[in-house]
């Protein structure tokens, strides 16, 4: 657990200080996978108070986030945030259905095919029991918006 830890520290900073796009996030899982792989084939896991720990503080750093400025401007973008999270909710079930009809499917697919960020869908796969498969699903949609927003944001603008 602990070389898993001082991996996932390392390349999350690494790739931080690169300035790759949610490098800390990337960065910390793929060196902590790179240490399990490789490593002597036990899952090594995370004592369970860390992980409460951790679900704490990413819960608490999204909640600072809502400010009386943010409030206030959800009477602007409310009726459009919730067309977009139904679109994308019905959406993402459509997928998961689609992916189980051609056998593609992995354990908590609705999960993975949600809308959400990486972060929060990856610790509600974990607590069901699918966290890997929903954060690999979640990783390959984070990585390709990220590399592909510059052009996105060309075509489309902000």
């Amino acid at each position: 657990m602990i070389y898993a830890l001082i991996a996932g520290a390392a390349v999350g900073l690494l790739l931080e200080r690169l300035g790759v796009p949610g490098g800390l996030i990337l960065g910390s899982m793929l060196g902590a996978a790179t240490v399990t792989v490789i490593g002597s084939g036990a899952r090594p896991g995370l004592p369970a108070p860390l992980v409460t720990v951790t679900y704490l503080v990413l819960g608490t750093s999204i909640g600072v986030t809502v400010t009386r400025e943010v409030l206030a401007q959800l009477r602007t973008v409310a009726a459009g945030a919730t067309i977009s999270a139904v679109v994308f909710i019905v959406f993402g079930l459509v997928l998961a259905a689609g992916l189980r009809w051609l056998g593609l499917a992995p354990d908590g697919i609705v999960l993975a095919t949600s809308p959400g960020a990486l972060s929060v869908m990856s610790a509600a796969g974990a607590e069901l029991g699918v966290g890997a498969q929903v954060a690999v699903f979640h990783t390959v949609r984070v990585v390709l918006v990220m590399f592909s927003l510059p052009l996105l944001l060309r075509i489309a603008g902000p």
